[in-house]
């Protein structure tokens, strides 16, 4: 579901269409680490950096990977 404001939307495809290439896959990867970001200061204090890294894989990828993909990961 997008709930952004056509004339918004709009705006952004235009800016978007705009950049290149490069572009475009420099603010994807900064919009990515920003998700990690944001999910790593939600996270419990104390967690071990091994703790915290799969509590992170867990959130990031709990779309894209089944119950069972994810154990055997």
């Amino acid at each position: 579901m997008n709930d952004t404001n056509p004339e918004i939307q709009r705006k952004l495809e235009d800016l978007y269409s705009k950049l290149t290439p490069e572009e475009r896959f420099s603010k994807m990867l900064s919009l990515c680490q920003t998700v990690r970001e944001i999910i790593i200061s939600q996270l419990p204090e104390g967690l071990s950096e091994t703790d915290k890294r799969k509590r992170l894989f867990e959130i990031y990828y709990s779309q894209d990977y089944s119950k069972t993909e994810k154990q055997f990961i």
